[in-house]
């Protein structure tokens, strides 16, 4: 865990995030401001964008009560 504040936390975006990420970019609400209604993410997608792709990023996951809600990086 990077951050925690009370019930909200931020960490380190881990493997069994992948699905999570699959399920928020294949979203047309989601993709609307993030790469394009067009464009939605898969697995092989996911993968080669947040795991596989600029090691020197440091990729977040947001909890609160720990719901996992957003992305950050």
């Amino acid at each position: 865990m990077l951050f925690r504040n009370g019930d909200l936390q931020v960490r380190k975006l881990e493997e069994r995030d992948k699905n999570l990420l699959v399920q928020w970019l294949s979203n047309p609400a989601v993709l609307e401001f993030y790469e394009g209604r067009d464009n939605p993410f898969d697995l092989d997608k996911v993968n080669e964008k947040f795991y596989e792709s600029e090691k020197d990023t440091v990729r977040c996951i947001v909890e609160y009560r720990e719901d996992t809600f957003g992305y950050i990086q």
